[in-house]
C-alpha cells in the first residue's frame, strides 16, 4: 500500500523556505529560525527528518559546509541530474553550484580513464569563492 503525502502547515513553510533559497544553500538551523518565525516552534528531529526526507526523495542535495560544523542543503535542478557532474561549494557563503559544462565533463572523464578512477560525482565538490561573494 502507498503512503499518502499530506500536506501539514510545517511542510508548506518548508516548501516555501526553500523556495526563497533556490540560488543558495542554507542550514537545518536556519530553516528552524524561519519556522519559528511563522510560529512554528518543531524540535531540531523533526526538522532533520524532513531534510533528510527530501533529500532521499531527491529534492534536495546535502553537503558538508565549509564554514561551520553543519551541513548546507539546496533544492536541487529538476533537469539536473547531481550524480552526473560535480560541484563548487562557496567556502564564504556555502552555496553550490553545478559544473555541468562540456569541458569538465571531458576532464573528468579524461582522468577517470588516465587513472582508472571510478569518481563518484554525487559526492565529489570543488571548493572556494563564488563569483558573488569574489564581487561583495
Amino acid at each position: 500500500m502507498l503512503q499518502k503525502s499530506y500536506h501539514t502547515k510545517t511542510t508548506d513553510l518548508i516548501s516555501q523556505f526553500i523556495k526563497t533559497k533556490m540560488e543558495c544553500g542554507f542550514t537545518a538551523g536556519e530553516l528552524s529560525a524561519f519556522l519559528k518565525e511563522h510560529g512554528v516552534n518543531v524540535n531540531k528531529t523533526t526538522v532533520y527528518r524532513n531534510l533528510d526526507k527530501m533529500t532521499e526523495n531527491g529534492q534536495l542535495m546535502k553537503h558538508k559546509s565549509m564554514v561551520s560544523d553543519g551541513f548546507i542543503y539546496q533544492a536541487t535542478e529538476e533537469e539536473c541530474n547531481c550524480t552526473e557532474h560535480i560541484h563548487f561549494q562557496c567556502c564564504k557563503c556555502g552555496s553550490v553550484i553545478h559544473l555541468s559544462d562540456k569541458k569538465t565533463e571531458e576532464y573528468l572523464k579524461s582522468i577517470s580513464e588516465d587513472l582508472g578512477l571510478q569518481i563518484n560525482l554525487n559526492l565529489s565538490s570543488l571548493n572556494g569563492i563564488c563569483q558573488k561573494c569574489r564581487n561583495s
